[in-house]
């Protein structure tokens, strides 16, 4: 159930103001209030007693209050600082009858330490004797002891040691004051029991009693007094309030009822589905049929707010709106930076150059014009006030009315809208709330404060059929359990909650469930089925090549895996169990087996089996898994080549495919063998031609015929490395030959085969 409101939570309070009537039964404090320049009357007090509240599930409750006022009236209530701060973010006030909200106060609670800074005297927040007189030293003060007294100006405090007692007790302090008189005696007197030091300044002694006070209030700091102010001269005025608190959250428990339709009848396992015996055979009828039970939601509410809740109209909503505390109640103070005085600059004597010529000064006789000016802002001082601009008026705050209370208002055919903006003149806009619902109770509610209530929120009848939880994940499976497996045929949203399970007047368990929208079909879970068990067999995948596919030298190679498992479902109890086998969903696998889940959510396949008393019943599962593996003939080497034929067995296509690749590759492998020899041969005749050189060099002075010797085996290494060269350049022509044949073989490949299923 959707909740329709008419006002925002998130629309902000416009100025400091907010009502919060927290005890109905007592009349709320008078706090001081400056009346409105209009006024021409005081205000008389009135109550607003608490009429509807809304909880949510973000820990906010939803207030509204509701009372008559005449004439000039303030409604006034105490109450702690974390409330005022929601109230100052949400307030909504209306007076339905011509009135117009004027102003709201509250006492502030500037921080103690802001507050003592205003002081003469500097004392902080847990002073010491000795620091109270150093505070107040040149004030005139009156001394008097049982020996002597004197009157004059306190000139210094000072402590001093008493003498020992003991050797092991530390010598305790001894306070001395010393006074001046108006004559210019001067006296040290000990501060003891006995003493008496009288101020003689009024003023000094008003700051030490504003010092007190100040400290004294701050043991009542928490609490906050807040004035709202109705102003009109109607009699009976209907007036309405609502703001947002902090509240504890509402929680939902449910109970689910089954009653066998025939008693001693019928079947009365609490683990499977009621079915109930033919007339005329004996044999249970259609067991897939839906059956129905008895859903009770009740809801755990607190009242924490100090205030009694007395016939309230009470709304559960199941939403959470976003909201935070920001403490608006505090005074804020920001860093002021400090800037140092400005001093003159100290000029010391200097001296000056002669003037430049006419014709160069020509040349600078325009100079630059600046003008200044300051910035003027008509202000008609005695214009009359803007009808939206109040000197204490705020807009209509933020809030959230139910069907409830909205419709309870006296509109008079005039719209809600209409009757907001006469109440408070700066109107503001409304958004609707979405995705909300809620329970809204019929009969009124009374809660006490720091009370809480177990009350009804639904009864409904709903489809429920009692099941065997069977679920496997991992390779096991787990304990299988009682569960319902329900149909939200009520109409309305079932909350986040606990549920008790309540079977022919017996108690059967008790679990958890999650929101369910209406027609949402959900498992529940909530007791061990000790009948049942599950076993699985034949658990195996496979691997195998489906398709080979390729062109211009790539190859997909298409492969399926397959996971097969075989799920034993034994029922050892004396009736009949349906059982939802859960299985879970593999990302990229997809069910093949005959067998079909009645369910499928994101993360399991739900099967449903019915089984016999004492039989065994047999699920098969299949689950596939396609993809493929891409390879580049191109940078494939010899060794990856026999892989791929390896892994296709050998598949007589493939091969055919690859042959003329295959032989391409060795033309060009014997290629490249030819050109390495031929590079390795003329490698070896250089080397051998720089040894003949060097050996030559070395018998420059020797006999000739052995000069000639060496200089005709270098000729002979000369002759064969050009032949060499000439076969180089040969065998290189024919490896660049082998090469672009094999491109040309591998570019003309093409391959598109499908392999049978093993």
């Amino acid at each position: 159930m959707r909740l329709r409101c008419y006002a925002a939570l998130s629309v902000k309070l416009l100025l400091a103001a907010a009502v919060l009537a927290q005890n109905p039964a007592k009349q709320p404090h008078a706090a001081t209030h400056h009346p409105s320049p209009v006024a021409e009357t005081s205000p008389k007090t009135a109550a607003l007693p608490v009429t509807s509240v809304s909880l949510y599930k973000n820990g906010v409750g939803f207030f509204e209050h509701t009372g008559h006022v005449s004439g000039n009236a303030s409604v006034s209530i105490d109450f702690t600082s974390s409330q005022l701060n929601d109230v100052l973010q949400s307030l909504t006030a209306i007076d339905l009858n011509g009135g117009r909200i004027s102003g709201a106060g509250y006492n502030s609670t500037t921080p103690l330490e802001q507050q003592l800074r205003t002081l003469p005297i500097a004392l902080g927040e847990d002073p010491t004797a000795s620091q109270y007189y150093a505070s107040i030293r040149g004030a005139r003060v009156e001394v008097r002891t049982p020996g002597a007294s004197i009157a004059g100006r306190l000139l210094s405090i000072e402590t001093r040691p008493a003498p020992p007692t003991d050797a092991t007790t530390p010598n305790p302090e001894r306070l001395f004051l010393t006074v001046v008189s108006d004559s210019g005696d001067s006296r040290t007197l000990e501060i003891t029991a006995a003493t008496t030091v009288h101020l003689l300044d009024p003023s000094l002694q008003q700051n030490v009693n504003r010092y007190l006070q100040l400290l004294d209030s701050t043991r009542s700091q928490g609490l906050r007094h807040l004035t709202l102010e109705d102003l009109g001269s109607a009699a009976n005025r209907e007036l309405h309030v609502s703001y947002i608190s902090e509240v504890p959250v509402w929680k939902s428990t449910y109970r689910i009822l089954f009653t066998d339709s025939s008693p001693g009848a019928a079947s009365k396992s609490p683990g499977g589905p009621f079915v109930a015996p033919s007339a005329t055979s004996g044999e249970p009828q259609n067991p897939a049929a839906p059956h129905t039970a008895t859903l009770q939601g009740w809801s755990v509410v607190d009242n924490t707010t100090g205030a009694d809740w007395i016939n309230v109209h009470l709304s559960l909503i199941a939403g959470a709106p976003q909201s935070f505390i920001q403490p608006l109640s505090q005074p804020l103070y920001t860093r002021r930076p400090e800037v140092p005085i400005a001093q003159e600059a100290q000029l010391t004597p200097q001296t000056f150059e002669s003037g430049m010529e006419d014709k160069e000064r020509d040349r600078f006789s325009s100079p630059a014009k600046v003008a200044l000016g300051v910035a003027s802002e008509t202000v008609e001082v005695n214009a009359p006030p803007a009808p939206v601009a109040a000197p204490h008026s705020f807009g209509i705050m933020g809030g959230v009315i139910s069907n409830q209370s909205i419709n309870s208002l006296p509109m008079n055919g005039r719209s809600y809208q209409d009757l907001a903006s006469d109440s408070i003149t700066p109107a503001t806009t409304a958004a609707a709330f979405d995705d909300f619902f809620q329970y809204k109770l019929t009969d009124p509610v009374t809660i006490l404060k720091n009370q809480s209530a177990l009350v009804p929120i639904l009864q409904s009848k709903i489809d429920a059929d009692r099941v065997t939880l069977v679920s496997y994940n991992g390779g096991q499976i787990r304990q299988p359990l009682r569960a319902l497996w329900i149909t939200n045929t009520s109409g309305l949203t079932l909350d986040r909650g606990s549920f008790s399970i309540v079977e022919n007047g017996n108690f059967g368990g008790e679990g958890l469930l999650d929101p369910i929208h209406p027609d949402e079909k959900r498992l529940l879970s909530y007791a061990a089925d000790q009948a049942v068990h599950v076993t699985t067999q034949d658990d195996k995948s496979t691997n195998h090549i489906t398709l080979l596919r390729g062109s211009k030298g790539i190859i997909n190679i298409h492969r399926a895996d397959s996971h097969d498992i075989t799920f034993n479902i034994h029922n050892s109890a004396a009736d009949r169990r349906t059982v939802v086998l859960e299985v879970p969903v593999v990302d990229g696998y997809k069910l093949t087996s005959e067998a079909q889940p009645t369910e499928t959510t994101a993360s399991v396949y739900r099967f449903r089996v019915e089984v016999a008393a004492g039989e065994t019943a047999h699920l098969h599962t299949t689950g596939e898994h396609k993809g493929y593996t891409t390879y580049y003939l191109t940078s494939s080497d010899d060794n990856q080549i026999r892989f791929l034929l390896d892994t296709t067995d050998h598949n007589p296509a493939f091969e055919a495919a690859l042959q003329p690749i295959l032989e391409a590759r060795r033309n060009v492998s014997d290629a490249q063998t030819l050109l390495n020899q031929t590079n390795a041969e003329l490698a070896r005749l250089r080397d051998d031609e720089n040894r003949l050189r060097d050996n030559i060099t070395a018998l420059k002075d020797a006999d000739k015929s052995s000069q000639q010797r060496f200089i005709g085996e270098l000729n002979h290494d000369e002759d064969a490395i050009a032949t060499n060269q000439t076969t180089l350049a040969d065998r290189t022509k024919a490896l660049e030959a082998a090469k672009a044949e094999l491109a040309n073989r591998i570019q003309s490949f093409q391959i598109n085969e499908e392999l049978p299923t093993k």
